[in-house]
């Protein structure tokens, strides 16, 4: 039941008509009829029928179809439009189109259901691999044709938003229904425009920390390993190579599992890529701590080898480590072995400041033309947040899928299942981390697209792996800095 999220959620990037998205590495498209469904069903639709009409804004808006109030009954009990109940006859709603990422065969069995029972308007839904988006996303902006509401990873919902595609107010008025307050800030800022407002609503998220065997860290009297001093010290007395036993698990590989488990603590150590200026600053003297130390770690108290992510689950499972990086994901293969009542999870890494990596997605709402649909784009994605929907949602990957609505978090309908049973405080510790997340394409809660340029080409999964594989750590840096320089040019 493994998932393969670090193939997943946080690909490399990569640029379409000017947009840079964010491009998966590892899943399979399943088949789907994408926008001509759209079409057909428009076509098909006695509501909206010959009155459909198409506006496109610059170029770059959905489908803002308005129907005229007549017809409208599918069989299914629900107007396609609605009225606005003042006796004036004008169409309050109209159908709209949602896209998500969860494209899987089983989540999408576990969502359309919830779509059906929106009782406002019709809702094609659409699922995209991941993959795809970008082609899709392109295709249906040359159309004007986008859809009213997306689904997706934060880049994406950044890169939309700094073309002006989706409407900062919607959101907002979203938010303000559900309740700001009950949002976690961490996840709002993966969301925030350069003004302070939001591009789209933080749906949910996973994160990535230090996973650890209770038992060891109490029998040999360790201390939680979040410091940069205490996973030190974990990691040499857990350290027994010659009883295959190893002190901590990382990525050492060339791969995108490398720069993950190795962000947080360049991060916690204010090392960054790039400056508030936008100019690349790999080479700093924090950066060149943190590769020093974290392949001081690996390379002393690891597991021989080049590692990520599977080789590093693995050696959790199979007792040869008792501390390692991994996301949240990982909690269903530590409750099938039976290892959920004796594993803590240490949620940052702390040295100037806490730090921890993950992903965040959101419901981006286009700015559409057409006030019917926007409005209904706007309802529906609160009723995709009320906390039935929302639980059903987040249910599909427990514990994997963490809830950015602090009250959900606490809820009893939210932690009434088995896998998060199991788990207890730790699902709770787990959400709070996402308080924490920080990643390299983000500096002060804004994207910088140029970083895709920099993931896609894996340089700083390199620098890690060079200086694994004995170079000078400053040299490395200095050389990679360039790299990355040249890449965005």
């Amino acid at each position: 039941m493994t998932n393969n999220h670090y193939g997943i959620h946080s690909p490399p990037n990569f640029i379409i008509d000017g947009l840079q998205f964010s491009r998966g590495a590892t899943t399979s498209m399943d088949n789907h009829d994408g926008l001509s469904s759209r079409r057909e069903l428009l076509k098909r639709s006695g509501s909206v029928g010959s009155a459909a009409v198409l506006v496109a804004l610059a170029g770059c808006t959905g489908d803002t179809n308005s129907g005229d109030g007549g017809g409208g009954d599918d069989g299914g009990g629900s107007d396609t439009t609605g009225s606005s109940g003042d006796g004036d006859g004008e169409a309050e709603y109209a159908p709209i189109e949602f896209w998500s990422k969860e494209q899987q065969a089983e989540r999408r069995q576990v969502i359309s259901p919830i779509v059906d029972e929106f009782d406002q308007a019709d809702v094609q839904a659409e699922f995209f691999d991941e993959d795809n988006i970008p082609e899709e996303l392109s295709a249906a902006r040359a159309a004007g044709d986008l859809p009213n509401i997306l689904q997706v990873q934060a880049q994406t919902i950044q890169n939309l938003g700094s073309e002006d595609l989706l409407s900062t107010e919607s959101a907002q008025a979203v938010m303000e229904s559900i309740g700001m307050d009950d949002l976690r800030d961490g996840a709002l800022d993966f969301m925030s425009t350069p003004e302070g407002d939001h591009f789209a609503v933080p749906h949910d998220g996973w994160v990535q920390g230090i996973w650890y065997r209770k038992s060891k860290f109490d029998e040999l009297g360790l201390p939680e390993p979040t410091t940069w001093e205490n996973i030190r010290e974990a990691a040499e007395a857990l350290h027994d190579p010659d009883n295959n036993q190893y002190g901590i698990g990382l990525g050492t590989e060339n791969a995108n599992f490398t720069r993950q488990a190795f962000t947080p603590f360049a991060i916690s150590n204010g090392a960054r890529v790039f400056n508030e200026d936008g100019e690349i600053v790999f080479d700093s003297p924090e950066m060149v701590e943190a590769l020093e130390y974290y392949v001081d770690l690996a390379q002393n108290y690891g597991h021989p080898g080049k590692h990520v992510y599977d080789a590093t689950r693995q050696t959790y499972v199979n007792e040869n480590s008792h501390m390692i990086m991994w996301s949240s994901y990982i909690i269903d293969d530590l409750l099938e072995a039976g290892m959920a009542d004796d594993t803590a999870f240490a949620p940052y890494v702390r040295r100037e400041t806490d730090a921890s990596y993950g992903q965040v997605t959101g419901f981006g709402i286009t700015a559409s033309g057409d006030e019917a649909a926007q409005r209904t784009a706007e309802a529906f994605t609160e009723y995709m947040f009320q906390p039935d929907q929302y639980v059903e949602w987040l249910h599909m990957a427990p514990g994997g899928m963490q809830s950015v609505r602090q009250s959900v978090s606490e809820s009893d309908a939210y932690q009434d299942n088995e896998v998060l049973n199991e788990w207890e405080d730790t699902v709770a510790t787990i959400s709070s981390a996402l308080d924490n997340v920080q990643r390299f394409g983000f500096v002060n809660g804004q994207s910088i697209p140029a970083f895709g340029q920099i993931a896609s080409q894996l340089i700083v999964a390199e620098a890690v792996v060079r200086v694994y594989e004995g170079e000078d750590a400053e040299t490395v840096a200095s050389e990679q800095a360039e790299a990355m320089r040249q890449a965005i040019e």
